[in-house]
Protein backbone atom coordinates (compact mmCIF):
# COMPACT_ATOMS: atom_id res chain seq x y z
CA UNK A 1 0.00 0.00 0.00
CA UNK A 2 1.36 3.05 -0.64
CA UNK A 3 1.87 6.26 1.39
CA UNK A 4 -0.58 8.47 -0.28
CA UNK A 5 -3.06 5.99 0.31
CA UNK A 6 -2.70 5.61 4.33
CA UNK A 7 -2.27 9.36 4.49
CA UNK A 8 -5.94 10.11 5.39
CA UNK A 9 -6.25 7.64 7.92
CA UNK A 10 -3.35 8.75 9.65
CA UNK A 11 -4.63 12.28 9.66
CA UNK A 12 -8.15 10.84 11.01
CA UNK A 13 -5.80 9.19 13.34
CA UNK A 14 -3.76 12.58 14.25
CA UNK A 15 -7.58 14.19 14.90
CA UNK A 16 -9.37 12.34 17.22
CA UNK A 17 -6.03 12.40 19.17
CA UNK A 18 -5.86 16.23 18.96
CA UNK A 19 -9.65 15.99 20.31
CA UNK A 20 -8.84 14.25 22.83
CA UNK A 21 -6.14 16.23 24.44
CA UNK A 22 -8.64 19.17 24.26
CA UNK A 23 -10.80 17.44 26.19
CA UNK A 24 -8.17 16.36 28.80
CA UNK A 25 -7.04 19.42 28.91
CA UNK A 26 -10.34 21.47 29.30
CA UNK A 27 -11.20 18.47 31.94
CA UNK A 28 -7.80 19.88 33.76
CA UNK A 29 -8.54 23.02 33.78
CA UNK A 30 -12.02 23.16 35.47
CA UNK A 31 -10.28 20.31 38.43
CA UNK A 32 -7.62 23.37 39.30
CA UNK A 33 -8.77 23.11 42.97
CA UNK A 34 -8.83 26.47 44.97
CA UNK A 35 -6.27 27.59 47.53
CA UNK A 36 -5.86 29.31 50.70
CA UNK A 37 -7.71 32.96 49.82
CA UNK A 38 -9.20 32.17 46.95
CA UNK A 39 -12.87 32.64 46.65
CA UNK A 40 -15.53 29.67 46.04
CA UNK A 41 -18.93 29.70 45.04
CA UNK A 42 -21.60 28.13 46.40
CA UNK A 43 -24.41 26.99 44.62
CA UNK A 44 -27.96 28.02 46.64
CA UNK A 45 -31.35 26.53 45.77
CA UNK A 46 -30.29 23.73 48.15
CA UNK A 47 -27.48 22.31 45.09
CA UNK A 48 -25.29 20.59 46.52
CA UNK A 49 -21.19 22.24 46.59
CA UNK A 50 -18.89 19.67 46.95
CA UNK A 51 -15.54 21.56 47.02
CA UNK A 52 -12.19 19.84 47.54
CA UNK A 53 -8.83 22.12 48.44
CA UNK A 54 -5.49 21.80 47.26
CA UNK A 55 -4.13 20.26 50.92
CA UNK A 56 -7.09 18.10 50.78
CA UNK A 57 -9.20 19.79 53.16
CA UNK A 58 -13.00 19.02 51.43
CA UNK A 59 -16.38 20.80 52.28
CA UNK A 60 -19.99 19.46 51.04
CA UNK A 61 -22.44 21.79 51.54
CA UNK A 62 -26.53 22.46 50.19
CA UNK A 63 -27.36 26.16 50.66
CA UNK A 64 -30.57 28.22 50.34
CA UNK A 65 -28.77 31.34 48.53
CA UNK A 66 -26.20 31.88 46.16
CA UNK A 67 -22.93 32.77 48.47
CA UNK A 68 -19.06 32.42 48.71
CA UNK A 69 -16.39 31.53 50.79
CA UNK A 70 -12.87 31.70 51.64
CA UNK A 71 -10.25 29.63 53.56
CA UNK A 72 -7.65 30.94 55.64
CA UNK A 73 -4.49 29.42 56.53
CA UNK A 74 -3.29 30.15 60.33
CA UNK A 75 -0.11 28.81 60.78
CA UNK A 76 0.28 29.48 64.63
CA UNK A 77 -3.13 28.45 66.19
CA UNK A 78 -4.30 27.85 70.09
CA UNK A 79 -1.91 24.83 71.23
CA UNK A 80 -4.09 21.52 70.48
CA UNK A 81 -3.37 20.95 74.11
CA UNK A 82 -6.56 22.64 75.07
CA UNK A 83 -9.55 20.75 74.71
CA UNK A 84 -13.10 20.86 75.73
CA UNK A 85 -15.94 18.80 74.65
CA UNK A 86 -14.44 15.65 75.83
CA UNK A 87 -12.23 14.11 77.90
CA UNK A 88 -8.84 12.35 78.27
CA UNK A 89 -5.54 13.58 77.14
CA UNK A 90 -2.59 14.43 76.08
CA UNK A 91 -3.93 15.54 72.37
CA UNK A 92 -1.73 16.49 69.86
CA UNK A 93 -2.39 18.71 66.45
CA UNK A 94 -1.89 16.70 63.50
CA UNK A 95 -1.24 19.53 61.13
CA UNK A 96 0.72 22.57 61.77
CA UNK A 97 -1.73 25.21 60.56
CA UNK A 98 -5.66 25.41 61.41
CA UNK A 99 -8.40 26.24 59.14
CA UNK A 100 -10.03 29.42 59.27
CA UNK A 101 -13.39 29.42 57.08
CA UNK A 102 -15.35 32.77 56.37
CA UNK A 103 -18.56 33.31 54.34
CA UNK A 104 -19.34 36.45 52.46
CA UNK A 105 -22.52 36.99 54.71
CA UNK A 106 -23.69 35.19 58.06
CA UNK A 107 -25.09 31.58 57.25
CA UNK A 108 -27.00 29.21 59.73
CA UNK A 109 -29.10 27.93 56.97
CA UNK A 110 -26.65 25.48 56.06
CA UNK A 111 -26.33 21.30 55.52
CA UNK A 112 -22.98 21.11 55.33
CA UNK A 113 -19.55 19.06 56.73
CA UNK A 114 -16.27 19.83 56.74
CA UNK A 115 -13.56 16.97 55.99
CA UNK A 116 -9.73 16.92 56.80
CA UNK A 117 -7.31 13.73 55.69
CA UNK A 118 -4.87 12.12 58.01
CA UNK A 119 -1.68 10.42 56.97
CA UNK A 120 -1.93 6.97 58.82
CA UNK A 121 1.67 6.68 58.57
CA UNK A 122 2.38 9.96 60.77
CA UNK A 123 -0.36 8.48 63.24
CA UNK A 124 0.97 5.09 63.63
CA UNK A 125 4.94 7.28 64.19
CA UNK A 126 2.99 9.38 66.76
CA UNK A 127 0.90 7.05 68.43
CA UNK A 128 -2.49 8.20 67.57
CA UNK A 129 -5.46 5.80 66.62
CA UNK A 130 -7.23 6.71 63.90
CA UNK A 131 -10.65 5.97 66.40
CA UNK A 132 -8.95 9.03 68.16
CA UNK A 133 -8.63 12.11 65.16
CA UNK A 134 -11.09 14.74 65.53
CA UNK A 135 -11.78 17.76 63.60
CA UNK A 136 -11.58 20.61 66.93
CA UNK A 137 -13.44 23.99 66.34
CA UNK A 138 -12.32 27.11 68.66
CA UNK A 139 -14.43 27.96 71.05
CA UNK A 140 -15.76 31.49 70.60
CA UNK A 141 -13.77 32.74 73.81
CA UNK A 142 -10.54 31.57 71.67
CA UNK A 143 -9.27 29.34 74.45
CA UNK A 144 -10.22 26.08 73.39
CA UNK A 145 -10.58 23.66 70.78
CA UNK A 146 -14.38 22.07 70.79
CA UNK A 147 -15.08 18.84 69.89
CA UNK A 148 -18.47 17.33 69.48
CA UNK A 149 -18.71 13.55 69.73
CA UNK A 150 -22.29 13.82 68.03
CA UNK A 151 -21.36 15.24 65.23
CA UNK A 152 -18.27 13.32 64.59
CA UNK A 153 -17.77 11.19 62.33
CA UNK A 154 -14.08 9.04 61.28
CA UNK A 155 -14.33 7.79 56.86
CA UNK A 156 -11.52 5.12 57.97
CA UNK A 157 -11.69 3.77 53.93
CA UNK A 158 -10.93 7.21 53.04
CA UNK A 159 -8.22 8.27 55.90
CA UNK A 160 -10.01 11.55 57.13
CA UNK A 161 -11.95 13.02 59.93
CA UNK A 162 -15.19 15.17 59.43
CA UNK A 163 -17.51 17.14 61.51
CA UNK A 164 -21.14 16.84 59.89
CA UNK A 165 -24.58 17.92 61.15
CA UNK A 166 -23.37 21.83 60.11
CA UNK A 167 -25.67 24.37 59.69
CA UNK A 168 -22.89 26.95 59.35
CA UNK A 169 -19.27 26.58 58.29
CA UNK A 170 -17.76 30.17 59.58
CA UNK A 171 -14.90 29.75 62.40
CA UNK A 172 -11.76 28.46 62.85
CA UNK A 173 -10.82 24.14 63.08
CA UNK A 174 -7.48 22.34 63.77
CA UNK A 175 -7.19 18.52 63.18
CA UNK A 176 -6.29 16.97 66.31
CA UNK A 177 -5.40 13.84 68.05
CA UNK A 178 -5.60 11.90 71.42
CA UNK A 179 -2.71 9.74 72.21
CA UNK A 180 -4.19 7.01 74.40
CA UNK A 181 -5.17 3.59 74.06
CA UNK A 182 -8.53 3.55 74.51
CA UNK A 183 -10.83 5.57 72.57
CA UNK A 184 -14.09 7.76 72.92
CA UNK A 185 -14.86 10.07 76.24
CA UNK A 186 -11.89 9.04 78.53
CA UNK A 187 -12.56 9.11 81.96
CA UNK A 188 -10.48 9.50 85.13
CA UNK A 189 -11.04 6.94 87.78
CA UNK A 190 -10.66 8.13 91.46
CA UNK A 191 -7.65 7.83 93.74
CA UNK A 192 -3.85 8.38 93.70
CA UNK A 193 -1.29 7.25 91.06
CA UNK A 194 -0.30 8.33 87.45
CA UNK A 195 -3.22 6.33 85.83
CA UNK A 196 -5.58 8.16 87.99
CA UNK A 197 -4.14 11.75 87.57
CA UNK A 198 -5.17 14.11 85.39
CA UNK A 199 -2.22 16.52 83.45
CA UNK A 200 -3.29 20.15 82.82
CA UNK A 201 -0.94 22.16 80.62
CA UNK A 202 -0.16 26.10 81.76
CA UNK A 203 -1.23 28.57 79.18
CA UNK A 204 -4.10 30.61 77.82
CA UNK A 205 -6.26 27.78 77.22
CA UNK A 206 -8.87 25.81 78.92
CA UNK A 207 -9.13 21.36 79.58
CA UNK A 208 -11.31 19.72 80.89
CA UNK A 209 -11.89 16.31 83.27
CA UNK A 210 -14.47 14.41 83.77
CA UNK A 211 -14.41 11.11 86.38
CA UNK A 212 -16.11 7.56 86.42
CA UNK A 213 -19.76 9.58 88.17
CA UNK A 214 -19.29 12.22 86.25
CA UNK A 215 -17.62 15.05 88.11
CA UNK A 216 -16.67 17.52 85.78
CA UNK A 217 -13.54 19.98 85.68
CA UNK A 218 -12.82 22.66 83.00
CA UNK A 219 -9.59 24.26 84.14
CA UNK A 220 -7.75 27.22 82.45
CA UNK A 221 -4.14 27.79 84.77
CA UNK A 222 -1.27 29.63 83.71
CA UNK A 223 0.94 26.99 85.31
CA UNK A 224 1.04 23.33 84.21
CA UNK A 225 -0.33 21.19 87.13
CA UNK A 226 -1.55 17.76 88.31
CA UNK A 227 -4.81 16.65 89.80
CA UNK A 228 -5.88 14.04 91.53
CA UNK A 229 -9.81 13.10 93.39
CA UNK A 230 -10.44 10.44 96.01
CA UNK A 231 -13.76 9.33 97.40
CA UNK A 232 -13.75 9.83 101.67
CA UNK A 233 -16.65 7.60 103.00
CA UNK A 234 -18.35 9.26 106.27
CA UNK A 235 -19.65 12.90 106.79
CA UNK A 236 -20.52 14.13 110.65
CA UNK A 237 -23.75 15.89 110.98
CA UNK A 238 -21.80 18.26 112.96
CA UNK A 239 -19.83 19.65 110.28
CA UNK A 240 -22.67 20.73 107.66
CA UNK A 241 -24.33 23.96 108.14
CA UNK A 242 -27.89 24.42 110.69
CA UNK A 243 -30.90 22.71 108.88
CA UNK A 244 -28.69 21.03 106.70
CA UNK A 245 -28.18 17.11 105.60
CA UNK A 246 -25.92 15.62 103.26
CA UNK A 247 -26.95 14.24 100.05
CA UNK A 248 -24.61 11.49 100.23
CA UNK A 249 -22.31 9.15 102.53
CA UNK A 250 -19.30 10.77 101.55
CA UNK A 251 -16.96 13.82 100.41
CA UNK A 252 -15.49 14.07 97.34
CA UNK A 253 -11.86 15.08 98.25
CA UNK A 254 -9.38 17.17 95.28
CA UNK A 255 -6.07 17.82 95.40
CA UNK A 256 -3.40 19.45 92.99
CA UNK A 257 -0.07 19.97 92.58
CA UNK A 258 0.10 23.45 93.04
CA UNK A 259 -3.03 24.33 96.14
CA UNK A 260 -2.11 27.57 96.25
CA UNK A 261 -1.87 29.16 92.68
CA UNK A 262 -4.84 30.98 91.17
CA UNK A 263 -6.87 29.42 88.83
CA UNK A 264 -9.96 29.92 86.65
CA UNK A 265 -12.13 26.66 86.70
CA UNK A 266 -15.90 25.68 86.69
CA UNK A 267 -17.12 22.38 88.00
CA UNK A 268 -19.79 20.20 87.42
CA UNK A 269 -21.05 17.86 90.71
CA UNK A 270 -23.27 14.99 89.82
CA UNK A 271 -26.17 14.41 92.11
CA UNK A 272 -28.30 11.53 92.33
CA UNK A 273 -31.77 11.86 91.74
CA UNK A 274 -33.32 8.94 93.49
CA UNK A 275 -31.50 10.02 96.54
CA UNK A 276 -32.92 13.08 96.44
CA UNK A 277 -36.64 11.25 96.22
CA UNK A 278 -35.67 8.97 98.86
CA UNK A 279 -35.60 12.26 101.24
CA UNK A 280 -39.17 13.05 100.68
CA UNK A 281 -38.82 16.39 99.42
CA UNK A 282 -42.65 16.84 98.96
CA UNK A 283 -42.32 17.72 94.59
CA UNK A 284 -39.97 20.36 95.27
CA UNK A 285 -37.40 20.61 92.49
CA UNK A 286 -33.95 19.83 92.79
CA UNK A 287 -33.17 23.23 91.79
CA UNK A 288 -34.32 25.03 95.26
CA UNK A 289 -33.04 22.08 97.80
CA UNK A 290 -29.19 21.59 96.86
CA UNK A 291 -25.68 23.25 96.98
CA UNK A 292 -22.47 22.34 96.83
CA UNK A 293 -20.20 23.04 100.10
CA UNK A 294 -16.27 22.82 100.78
CA UNK A 295 -13.92 22.82 103.31
CA UNK A 296 -10.31 22.56 103.16
CA UNK A 297 -8.54 19.80 101.76
CA UNK A 298 -7.07 18.24 105.52
CA UNK A 299 -9.96 19.55 107.22
CA UNK A 300 -11.10 16.48 110.03
CA UNK A 301 -13.59 18.37 111.74
CA UNK A 302 -14.41 21.74 109.85
CA UNK A 303 -17.37 22.78 108.86
CA UNK A 304 -18.48 22.66 104.88
CA UNK A 305 -19.39 26.40 103.46
CA UNK A 306 -21.40 26.74 100.29
CA UNK A 307 -18.92 27.55 97.62
CA UNK A 308 -19.65 30.61 95.51
CA UNK A 309 -23.30 29.66 96.87
CA UNK A 310 -24.81 32.93 94.38
CA UNK A 311 -23.45 31.42 91.22
CA UNK A 312 -24.08 27.74 91.68
CA UNK A 313 -26.92 26.89 88.71
CA UNK A 314 -28.38 23.24 89.40
CA UNK A 315 -28.89 21.54 85.71
CA UNK A 316 -31.73 19.15 86.51
CA UNK A 317 -33.05 16.22 83.72
CA UNK A 318 -31.23 14.90 81.73
CA UNK A 319 -28.03 16.22 83.35
CA UNK A 320 -28.46 16.15 86.90
CA UNK A 321 -25.59 17.82 87.82
CA UNK A 322 -24.51 21.41 89.47
CA UNK A 323 -22.63 24.29 88.07
CA UNK A 324 -20.13 25.57 90.37
CA UNK A 325 -18.40 28.70 87.67
CA UNK A 326 -15.70 31.44 88.79
CA UNK A 327 -13.66 29.01 90.60
CA UNK A 328 -9.95 30.28 91.68
CA UNK A 329 -8.98 26.85 93.50
CA UNK A 330 -9.73 23.39 93.68
CA UNK A 331 -8.06 21.44 96.46
CA UNK A 332 -10.72 20.86 99.20
CA UNK A 333 -13.26 18.45 100.59
CA UNK A 334 -16.69 18.57 98.70
CA UNK A 335 -20.56 17.88 99.99
CA UNK A 336 -24.13 18.20 98.74
CA UNK A 337 -25.88 19.97 101.10
CA UNK A 338 -29.80 19.03 100.83
CA UNK A 339 -31.81 22.32 102.40
CA UNK A 340 -35.51 23.01 102.96
CA UNK A 341 -37.47 23.41 99.75
CA UNK A 342 -38.73 26.61 98.50
CA UNK A 343 -41.08 27.73 95.93
CA UNK A 344 -40.08 26.00 92.14
CA UNK A 345 -38.46 28.62 90.48
CA UNK A 346 -36.38 30.01 93.67
CA UNK A 347 -33.19 28.16 91.97
CA UNK A 348 -30.74 29.88 94.68
CA UNK A 349 -29.74 27.23 96.86
CA UNK A 350 -29.41 27.69 100.45
CA UNK A 351 -29.95 31.10 100.28
CA UNK A 352 -30.49 30.63 104.25
CA UNK A 353 -26.64 29.50 104.61
CA UNK A 354 -24.79 32.20 102.62
CA UNK A 355 -23.09 35.19 104.58
CA UNK A 356 -25.69 38.66 104.88
CA UNK A 357 -23.48 40.25 101.84
CA UNK A 358 -23.78 37.15 99.17
CA UNK A 359 -27.36 36.88 100.41
CA UNK A 360 -27.83 40.58 99.50
CA UNK A 361 -26.60 40.51 96.10
CA UNK A 362 -28.70 36.82 95.59
CA UNK A 363 -31.88 38.25 96.89
CA UNK A 364 -32.88 39.34 93.49
CA UNK A 365 -31.34 36.55 91.16
CA UNK A 366 -33.71 34.04 89.81
CA UNK A 367 -32.26 31.00 87.67
CA UNK A 368 -33.85 28.84 85.65
CA UNK A 369 -32.83 25.19 84.24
Amino acid sequence: MSFASRLPGALTVLFYLQCFYNVVSAQNETEILPGFGDTVQILGAMERTDQDFKDGLALDLFSPTNRTLIVKQNKSPLAAQFITGTTGEPFVALSNYSYIIQMNETANDLIAKIEIPYDPVQLNEIGVQEANTYVATLSSDKTSWVINDATRNVHRSENNTRIIKMTSLDGEYLLVGRQTVDTSNIFVQYGQGATRTVNMTGGIGTQEAEFVDGLRFSVQTNTSMTMNADIKNGINPGTLPANTQSLNSFAWVVNTSAPFMKINAQMLVPFNRNMLVALKPAGSSPSTMLTVAKRPLNATNGQFMPVNAGVQVVKELPEDRIQIPEMTQLDGQYVILVTNPKPVGQTLPASSIVGPEKKKRASHIVKYV
